[in-house]
């Protein structure tokens, strides 16, 4: 058998035991599913660790681990959750998740002019797109990163598209990307991935950090409306979902100039809301890699 598949059973496995015992028991399978990970097998654990480091340099190193210990639960919850959307009715969804900007987000779709939708990973961020699919009775063509697992992948498609949002798979061309806008679509992007080398450098946590410059081009070619959508977990585990418009004013007359101006108001925003819960993002992942 090779990785993949078996990769993709112990998948199945985990969605089969978390439908069986209920989301209700999620916040216990969590604890000792990211013990686990923390301690037994730490995964990433010295990224987590040193990226937490970085960005919260006047914490000690007792807070740092508490801290990095409170992110593997989070990542475990969302994790599990998944597992549980892609049972999960509309009615499921509607109930985990609240919005109190949800008018301005139907305002600019309803304009026709199409919309870019960003998100991070923070909370939970494929629940937020589900959301706000329903809630604006829009399809969110999502775009996604080609992932290693074929099983896995094909697995998450159906998750995402199974209450009408689409996939647009990274890569695909400027062409069908603009065409999507000028129909009025709503492209979604996850924007908090790091960069190439020679890509777009703002701060973040006062560190330089590299970013994608694709949004902001889309959006500065197509004049549409950037919104930020970020999911937050309450702390009664429901999810509180934060829009943010990204306005135009006062932006650089150079176009590099103003793609990077875009990037740091995105990047600021995202800072914001992870200063609140900074054990809901997603610090595994090596965002400064580069520097």
């Amino acid at each position: 058998m090779d990785k993949n598949k078996l990769e993709y059973l112990i998948w199945i496995f985990f969605d089969n035991l978390v439908n069986r015992i209920g989301i209700k028991r999620i916040p216990t399978f969590a604890r000792a599913l990211s013990a686990l990970f923390y301690y037994t097998i730490p995964i990433r654990k010295e990224t987590v660790v040193r990226n937490l480091s970085k960005a919260f340099p006047e914490k000690t190193d007792t807070e740092i681990k508490r801290l990095a210990r409170k992110n593997y639960y989070s990542t475990a919850v969302t994790f599990l959750e998944l597992l549980i959307l892609s049972r999960a009715s509309t009615d499921d969804v509607l109930k985990m998740v609240e919005c109190n900007e949800l008018e301005l987000v139907k305002k600019r779709i309803s304009q026709n002019n199409g919309t870019l939708l960003l998100t991070a990973h923070v909370g939970n961020w494929e629940l937020g797109a589900l959301y706000l699919g329903i809630m604006t009775d829009t399809a969110i063509n999502v775009l996604v990163k080609k992932q290693r697992n074929p099983y896995v992948a094909e697995w998450m498609t159906k998750l995402r598209e199974k209450m009408g949002n689409k996939e647009i798979m990274l890569g695909a061309s400027i062409r069908e990307l603009f065409k999507t806008l000028s129909q009025g679509g709503v492209i979604g992007i996850v924007g908090d991935q790091r960069g190439p080398k020679d890509g777009i450098k703002v701060n973040f946590f006062n560190q330089p950090t590299l970013t994608f410059p694709g949004f902001a081009v889309l959006a500065l070619k197509k004049k549409v409306p950037i919104l930020v959508g970020l999911s937050r977990r309450d702390s009664n585990g429901k999810y509180v979902v934060e829009i943010t418009e990204i306005d135009f004013e006062n932006l650089p007359e150079n176009n590099q100039d103003a793609i990077k101006e875009l990037n740091q108001r995105y990047m600021n925003i995202l800072e914001e809301t992870v200063r609140k819960v900074p054990e809901q993002w997603l610090w595994m992942h090596n965002i400064w890699k580069y520097q």
